[in-house]
């Protein structure tokens, strides 16, 4: 048996992943990632892990800019 941790914003991506990668669960997921990792259908290099964090930090920008966005509607429609 193999766990990691996900921030709840990684739960949310890879959740989503699965549905659009036909995935019954989170373990299908990952189990099948593996394995194209093994038969050498991914090709893991440091480009790929960059690239693979530029994406996360773009993702967590994304999400604070809609909680202000969403925080200033609400100052909004409260102040008038």
């Amino acid at each position: 048996m193999v766990s990691f941790r996900l921030s709840p914003e990684e739960y949310e991506r890879f959740h989503a992943l699965c549905a659009s990668q036909g995935a019954r669960t989170l373990s299908d997921l990952a189990r099948t990632g593996l394995y194209r990792l093994i038969d050498g259908e991914g090709q893991v290099d440091s480009l790929s892990f960059e690239v693979g964090d530029l994406r996360k930090q773009v993702y967590s920008i994304a999400e604070k800019i809609d909680r202000l966005s969403g925080s200033l509607s609400m100052r909004k429609t409260v102040g008038g």
